[in-house]
């Protein structure tokens, strides 16, 4: 794809998101995008087939987005803080999300971001308890991504009104709890040698 398909597609995206701050998806108009990238309606054809079409790859475009931002955090906690300032900042994108395609829109523009906060979480409570390098179970890890999205779907549409440092703090005393509980389960196995 050239960098002018690319160009008008940010544009079409950015029109979308300016728009959706001000009316739900379904009353943007193909006419009202156009205008606001000073591009005409075939250009917008080229590229998408209706609004619909444009705001699925804006949901595609923004979970890649959200992924790569967690590749740059060095730890858990400051991943899941980046993520929460990231909806903060953008909640009237992620509250559109959540109307037009409900928990599993917001579970699929999260979902990359997730994916990537459970490896670092998980791997740093095995570091920190000296347990084997081996992944979790899918059912556990499904079981804290919908803890963890429903943190963050919580947090989008405002329920959760603690600060990004308080709520990873509670996260971090939860997780806590929650190892130190596995430990103690364990213990007397480990005293008997096995």
């Amino acid at each position: 794809m050239t960098e002018a398909n690319n160009r008008t597609k940010s544009q079409l995206d950015l029109a979308l998101r300016t728009l959706l701050r001000e009316k739900p998806l379904d009353q943007i108009r193909v006419r009202e995008l156009t205008e606001l990238c000073g591009i005409r309606r075939q250009s917008f054809y080229y590229h998408f087939t209706d609004v619909y079409d444009l705001f699925s790859w804006s949901v595609d475009r923004e979970r890649a987005a959200l992924a790569a931002r967690q590749e740059a955090c060095l730890t858990w906690q400051q991943a899941f803080q980046d993520l929460l300032r990231h909806i903060s900042g953008n909640r009237d994108y992620c509250m559109a999300v959540h109307s037009a395609l409900g928990r599993q829109g917001l579970q699929r523009m999260f979902g990359g971001a997730v994916d990537r906060l459970l490896e670092q979480v998980s791997g740093y409570y095995r570091l920190r308890c000296g347990a084997a390098d081996t992944p979790a179970s899918p059912s556990q890890n499904a079981y804290v991504a919908a803890i963890l999205l429903g943190l963050l779907e919580g947090w989008a549409c405002g329920d959760l009104r603690q600060s990004p440092e308080t709520l990873t703090a509670h996260v971090e005393q939860s997780v806590q709890q929650g190892v130190l509980g596995a430990v103690w389960q364990n213990f007397p196995r480990w005293g008997q040698g096995g």
